[in-house]
C-alpha cells in the first residue's frame, strides 16, 4: 500500500487509530511479528486489564493514540515523531510500520541496529585472541572493556593499546565475567543497545584454547557473521540470544547443583516455568549476543545481590546460575536463538523457544564435547610472529615492528645489541604496515639506543619475539654521537631560538639545562601556591571521539597541586562514549559542554572561552597530560610577569604509550621563527582572559593549525613571554583521529599564511608612515648584480624621505652596463655614485662610502641584494635612537623559501617558507638573554653586515671598518667586537625591520667568473691583499694571516 493510500484511509477514523479497510488479517500479522507482547503490554499499562478489552484490540483502538508501546521492540512515540506524516494520517503506527515503513527502511525503535561489544579481560595472556576476533566488530560501534580493580598501570595500558576504541572500566574482582557485566550494566545504560556482544578471556582447565575459540567463533568469527547477526536482531524482535551452536547446551541436563540457587535468586523472573524438565538451552561459557532489553531484565533480577570473590567453582554460585539464565530468558520470553556453526563460519540456524529437536539432551563432559569440534587448522595453529628492526643514525633511535598476522594484540619484543638488551612493546600505529596488510598497522615501536652506542661505529641488532623466543631479524645499526653548541643554561636558551627541538639521546649538557628548567618550575609553582587569593584558572579541553584517552587527560588536571580551577570539557559531537566517560568521573570542578555536532576544535575551544569564568585560561587536549605543578606554575608566572598577556613553556614528546620521551620542544620566544614554523604547542599556552577582547579567540574557519594561528596573532597584538619549563606530556600516535595531520592540512596552511601575509603587509605599511628623526646615509658596496642592485635601489626610492636619506653606491669596477645604470641614477640625483678603478672588495668600498656620506648622518650599510621592506629603515633608526646604549641595530635578514643555507642558520626552519637568519645557529650570535623573554630588546654580539644601522657616534669612536685585515669578509665581526669591547655601545635585533636577502648574488657571480683567477683567490678565498695593492694602500701583511 502506498503512503497516499494510508493517509486517505486514515481520515476515516483517526479517533480509533485507523486500520486499513479490507485487511482482516492485520491482527494475525501483528501477533506473528513479535512487535506486540500482550503480557508485557498489560504489565506496563495495568488499566488495560480493567477495561476488559483484548490487549491487542486495546492497543489498536486506544494505545497508539496514548503513544503507548506495544512491546519493548516498537516505540510508538519515536516512530510518530520520526514520521510526522504518519501521525497526521491517523494510521496506527505499528500497522504502518508492518505494511509500509519496514520496507522503506524506517526504524521501529531508537536503538534498532545499535550494538556494543563488552569484553571482560582477566587472563591478559589470551587477550590477543579476543583482539583478533574483535577486529570483526563494526568500526565506530561502542566498545567496553572491564577489568579487575587494582590492575597495575602497565596492564591497564596494555588493555588500552589492545582495544584503542574501547572505554576501560575497572570493576570489583567478584562474580567472574558475569559479575563484571552486571557492574557495567549498573554504570552504563546497556538497554540503549539493541544487542550486546559479550565475550571474555575464557581460560578454563578443560581444553581452554578449544573452548575459547569455540565461543568466539560463535559470535565474532567473521565480519560477515557479525553483519548477519546484527541484521537478525534488527529485523526479528523475537530474537533474544545468539552464539555457538556446538556450545548451546541443554539446560535441564546441565543444571548440576544450581537449581536451588536459580529458584532463590531468579525465582520472580522464572515464574512458573519448569526449568528442571522443560526444554531450554544456554551457551556454555558465557560468550554470546543478547538483546539489550533481555539483559536489563536479568540485571534487574540481580538488584541487591552482591557477587563474592570466592574461588572458582563449577556450580551453585550466582555467576554460574546467571550463565544459565542468559540462555533461559529466550525461552521465558518465547523468543528465538540464532546459533552459528563454529566449524563452518557461514553456517547458522535460528531456533524457536525451547531447545533444538536434534540437540543433545544428555550431559557430556566439556573435554569430550570440545574434542568433537573440527576447527580449521589456522584456529589452533596461529601463524608465527614476524618483524624488522632498523637504526636511525641521526636521532639515536631504534625502530621497527613485530606482528602476528591476524592478531592486533601488541607484542613484546627484545632487541639485543652486544651486551645491551632493550625491551620493546610493538603497539604504535604505522601507516605503511596497514597499507601492506599487516593487520591494522598498530605494531610499530621506537626506542632509544643506549648512549654508549652513539659512537659512529656499526653494531649488530637482533630482534626477538619475547612470547616465543623466536629470532625475527638481524640488522646493523650505527648511531652518531650527538653534539651540542652549548654547555650552560644561557647557551641552551640561545640555541633554542633556532633549534627548539632536542631529540634523544640527551647528553649531559641537555640534562643540566633540563634540571634548571625543573628548578624554574619549582620556583614558580611555590609562588603560585602562595598566592592569596588564588586566581581562578579555566582549563579548556575539547574532545571528539576520545573515549579511550580522555580520562587520563582529565586525571592530570584533577591531580593538580593548584586547586583554584575549573575544567571545561567540550564535546565536539563525539560518536563514541566520550561523554559517558566524562560524566562517570563526576568531579564538581568539571563542566561538560556538548556542541551536539562536530564543528571543529576551534569552535569547541571558543565555546569554552565564552563559558570560562577564570582570570587565566589554559588549554589541554584530550590525549595529552600535565605535570601536577603545571597550573600552579602558570599562576606563579603571571604573578611574576604582570605585564604578560600570554605565556608558554615547553613539552616532553612521546611516541604512542612509551613512558620515555623521544624529544623535548622548547624555544625561547622568537617571532620570526614562529612565522615560519610553529614550535609552540597549544597545551602549554596560557593567557589572561582579559586578553581575549583583543585576541578574539580561535579562527573557526580553520580546521587545522588553529593553535599556530592563535600564537601568530597573539605575538602581533600582545606581550608574549616564553617560560623555560617542561611540564606537559605530548603524545603522538595514541589515537588515529589526531588533528596534527590530515588531508586538508595544506588548504588550512595556505589560508593561514595568506592571512599572515595580509596582516604583515598592513603592519609594515603602518610602520612606513613614520619619518626619520636624523639623517641617514645608505652605503652600498657593489660589484655587478645589476638586477638585484636595481631592486635594492627601487625599494629605497619607493617613498619620499624629505631630504633625510641619501644613498651612496661605491662600485668595485663592475661591467659597463652596471656603471651606465649607476651613472644615470647619479645624474638623476637619486644616488651618489662613487666608481672605483679596481675591485677592492667589500670592506674598502664600505669605508669609501662612509667617507663620502654626510658628516651628520648615521650609516645604513646594505648589501646590493638587500631589499628593504616598508618601514624597515625607520624601524632600525627608531630602535637605535630609543636606547642610549644602542650602537648598531640589525633587521630581520629574510632568506627566500628554498634558499640552500636556510637550515644551516635555523635548523628547525621549514625551507618551504622564507625565514629570518640574523638570529643564527651558525653565528651563535645571541648575547645573554632574559630567562623570561618577550622577544623584545634582543641583544646580539654579531650580525653579518648585510644590513646594519650604525650610529654616527660609533663611527666617530672607533673609526671605519678594518679593510687592512679583512678585505672581503671578517671585517663585520671585527667591527662588532671593537664596538662591544671598546665602547659602551651594544647591538640590538629589530624584528619590526624587514629586509629580504637574495643571498650573495654578487659573490656567486664572482665565484663563477673568477675560478682560477689570482684576484679571486686573494680576495674571496684568502681574504688578503696582493703585495702591490697593499703597498699602494699602505697596508701591512700580518704574520699570523697564514693561509
Amino acid at each position: 500500500m502506498k503512503n497516499s493510500d494510508v493517509r486517505g484511509q486514515g481520515k476515516q477514523g483517526a479517533s480509533s487509530s485507523a486500520l486499513p479497510n479490507g485487511k482482516p488479517d492485520i491482527r494475525a500479522r501483528i501477533r506473528s511479528s513479535g512487535l506486540f507482547d500482550a503480557d508485557w503490554y498489560c504489565a506496563q499499562y495495568p488499566d488495560v486489564t480493567s477495561v476488559g478489552l483484548d490487549p491487542l484490540k486495546h492497543f489498536l483502538r486506544f494505545g497508539a493514540l496514548l503513544r503507548r508501546d506495544p512491546s519493548p521492540h516498537f516505540e510508538t512515540a519515536f516512530y510518530l515523531d520520526s514520521h510526522p506524516d504518519v501521525a497526521a494520517s491517523g494510521v496506527n503506527p505499528l500497522v504502518h510500520y508492518l505494511q509500509t515503513g519496514c520496507a522503506q527502511g524506517h526504524l521501529a525503535r531508537a536503538n534498532q541496529g545499535r550494538v556494543a561489544l563488552v569484553v571482560h579481560a582477566f587472563h591478559l595472556d589470551v587477550v590477543g585472541d579476543l583482539v583478533r576476533y574483535a577486529a570483526n566488530f563494526p568500526a565506530g560501534a561502542d566498545q567496553f572493556v572491564t577489568h579487575p580493580e587494582g590492575l597495575d598501570a602497565k596492564a591497564v595500558e596494555f588493555l588500552r593499546r589492545s582495544f584503542p576504541e574501547a572505554r576501560l572500566v575497572a570493576v570489583p574482582n567478584a562474580g567472574q565475567d558475569v559479575g563484571a557485566l552486571v557492574v557495567l550494566a549498573r554504570l552504563v545504560d546497556l538497554g540503549r543497545y539493541e544487542a550486546i556482544c559479550k565475550v571474555h578471556t575464557k581460560k578454563d582447565a578443560n581444553e581452554p584454547l578449544r573452548w575459547r575459540h569455540a565461543l568466539l567463533r560463535g559470535v565474532l568469527a567473521s565480519k560477515g557473521q557479525v553483519r548477519r547477526t546484527i541484521k537478525a536482531f534488527a529485523e526479528d524482535p523475537r530474537l533474544v540470544l545468539a552464539g555457538s551452536r556446538q556450545l548451546y547446551l541443554h539446560g535441564p541436563s546441565y543444571l548440576w547443583s544450581n537449581a536451588e540457587t536459580l529458584e532463590r535468586v531468579f525465582g520472580p523472573l522464572i515464574g512458573g516455568f519448569d526449568f528442571r524438565a522443560s526444554d531450554w538451552g544456554f551457551i556454555g561459557g558465557t560468550c554470546f549476543w543478547i538483546r539489550g532489553s533481555a539483559l536489563q531484565e536479568i540485571v534487574r533480577a540481580l538488584d541487591g545481590m552482591k557477587f563474592t570473590s570466592a574461588a572458582y567453582r563449577d556450580d551453585a554460585t550466582i555467576a554460574h546460575c546467571a550463565e544459565h539464565v542468559f540462555g533461559m530468558i529466550a525461552t521465558l520470553k518465547g523468543g528465538r536463538v540464532l546459533l552459528h556453526d563454529v566449524e563452518q563460519s557461514a553456517g547458522s540456524v535460528t531456533e524457536g523457544p525451547g531447545f533444538p529437536a536434534d540437540g543433545g539432551r544428555s550431559r557430556i563432559m566439556m573435554a569430550d564435547l570440545l574434542g568433537r569440534i573440527a576447527f580449521p587448522d589456522y584456529v589452533t595453529t596461529p601463524p608465527p610472529p614476524r618483524g624488522r628492526v632498523r637504526a636511525n643514525p641521526s636521532t639515536g633511535r631504534v625502530s621497527g615492528w613485530i606482528a602476528v598476522q591476524g592478531d592486533d594484540t601488541p607484542r613484546e619484543g627484545l632487541i639485543r645489541i652486544g651486551a645491551h638488551e632493550i625491551h620493546v612493546t610493538a603497539d604504535q600505529f604505522q601507516a605503511d604496515l596497514r597499507s601492506n596488510g599487516i593487520n591494522q598497522g598498530r605494531h610499530g615501536f621506537v626506542v632509544s639506543a643506549p648512549d654508549a652506542l652513539a659512537n659512529g661505529q656499526p653494531h649488530e641488532m637482533v630482534l626477538i619475539d619475547r612470547a616465543t623466543g623466536r629470532e625475527l631479524h638481524r640488522a646493523t645499526g650505527t648511531w652518531d654521537k650527538p653534539t651540542r653548541s652549548y654547555k650552560d643554561f644561557q647557551g641552551f636558551l640561545k640555541s633554542s631560538m633556532t633549534r627548539p627541538q632536542i631529540d634523544l639521546p640527551f647528553v649531559e649538557a641537555d640534562k643540566r639545562a633540563f634540571a634548571v628548567m625543573e628548578g624554574i618550575a619549582n620556583r614558580l609553582t611555590q609562588r603560585g601556591l602562595a598566592l592569596e587569593p588564588k586566581p581562578l584558572i579555566s582549563v579548556v579541553m575539547p574532545m571528539f571521539d576520545r573515549a579511550g584517552v580522555v580520562a587520563k587527560a582529565i586525571e592530570s588536571v584533577l591531580r593538580q597541586s593548584y586547586d583554584a580551577f575549573e575544567l571545561l570539557v567540550v564535546d565536539d559531537g563525539s560518536r563514541d562514549d566520550s561523554v559517558a566517560v566524562v560524566r562517570a568521573i563526576g568531579d564538581p570542578r568539571i563542566r561538560l559542554l556538548e556542541l551536539g555536532q562536530n564543528r571543529g576544535v576551534a569552535a569547541a575551544r571558543n565555546a569554552a572561552l565564552r563559558a570560562a569564568r577564570g582570570e587565566i585560561i589554559c588549554y589541554l587536549d584530550s590525549d595529552n597530560a600535565w605535570d601536577e605543578r603545571y597550573l600552579a606554575a602558570q599562576a606563579g608566572a603571571f604573578d611574576e610577569l604582570p605585564q604578560a598577556d600570554l605565556i608558554y613553556s615547553g613539552v616532553l614528546l612521546y611516541e604512542g604509550y612509551h613512558t620515555e620521551p623521544m624529544a623535548i620542544r622548547y624555544g625561547h620566544f622568537h617571532p620570526a621563527l614562529l612565522e615560519n614554523r610553529n614550535y609552540i604547542d597549544n597545551n602549554v599556552i596560557s593567557h589572561r582572559r582579559s586578553f581575549l577582547g583583543l585576541l578574539g579567540g580561535f579562527d573557526e574557519s580553520l580546521r587545522r593549525l588553529v593553535d599556530h594561528d592563535l600564537m601568530l596573532r597573539a605575538a602581533e597584538l600582545g606581550r608574549v613571554y616564553s617560560i623555560p619549563m617542561l611540564l606537559c606530556h605530548y603524545y603522538y600516535n595514541r589515537i588515529e583521529n589526531t588533528i596534527t595531520g590530515g588531508t586538508d592540512m595544506e588548504v588550512n596552511r595556505d589560508r593561514l599564511r595568506s592571512r599572515l601575509a595580509e596582516r604583515k603587509a598592513k603592519r609594515l605599511a603602518e610602520l612606513d608612515r613614520a619619518e626619520l628623526d636624523r639623517p641617514v646615509s645608505v652605503v652600498i658596496p657593489n660589484w655587478e648584480s645589476l638586477d638585484e642592485l636595481r631592486e635594492c635601489l627601487t625599494a629605497l626610492q619607493a617613498r619620499d624621505w624629505g631630504g633625510k636619506l641619501d644613498v651612496v653606491v661605491v662600485d668595485n669596477l663592475s661591467s659597463e652596463p652596471v656603471r651606465e645604470f649607476l651613472a644615470a641614477e647619479h645624474g638623476a640625483g637619486r644616488i651618489v655614485f662613487v666608481p672605483l678603478d679596481f675591485n677592492y672588495g667589500f670592506t674598502y668600498a664600505v669605508n669609501v662610502g662612509i667617507a663620502r656620506s654626510r658628516a651628520d648622518a648615521d650609516i645604513l650599510l646594505l648589501n646590493n641584494d638587500a631589499i628593504a621592506q616598508p618601514g624597515a629603515v625607520q624601524s632600525l633608526q627608531r630602535a637605535c635612537l630609543a636606547r642610549s646604549d644602542a650602537g648598531m641595530t640589525v633587521p630581520r635578514q629574510i632568506l627566500p623559501a628554498g634558499t640552500r643555507t636556510l637550515r644551516s642558520h635555523v635548523p628547525y626552519v621549514s625551507a618551504n617558507y622564507p625565514c629570518d637568519v640574523n638570529v643564527s645557529a651558525i653565528h651563535q650570535n645571541v648575547a645573554d638573554i632574559p630567562v623570561f623573554h618577550d622577544g623584545r630588546g634582543l641583544e646580539l654580539v654579531y650580525a653579518p653586515f648585510f644590513a646594519v644601522y650604525i650610529r654616527r657616534e660609533v663611527i666617530d669612536a672607533i673609526g671605519p671598518l678594518d679593510a687592512e685585515y679583512g678585505r672581503h669578509y671578517r671585517s663585520d665581526r671585527v667591527y662588532s667586537d671593537m664596538m662591544l669591547n671598546l665602547t659602551n655601545y651594544r647591538m640590538f635585533y629589530v624584528p619590526d625591520s624587514h629586509f629580504i636577502h637574495k643571498l650573495q648574488q654578487a659573490t656567486e657571480q664572482l665565484r663563477e667568473t673568477g675560478q682560477g683567477d689570482n684576484s679571486f683567490e686573494m680576495m674571496f678565498r684568502r681574504n688578503q691583499w696582493d703585495v702591490e695593492t697593499a703597498a699602494r694602500l699602505g697596508y701591512r701583511s700580518a704574520p699570523w694571516d697564514v693561509f
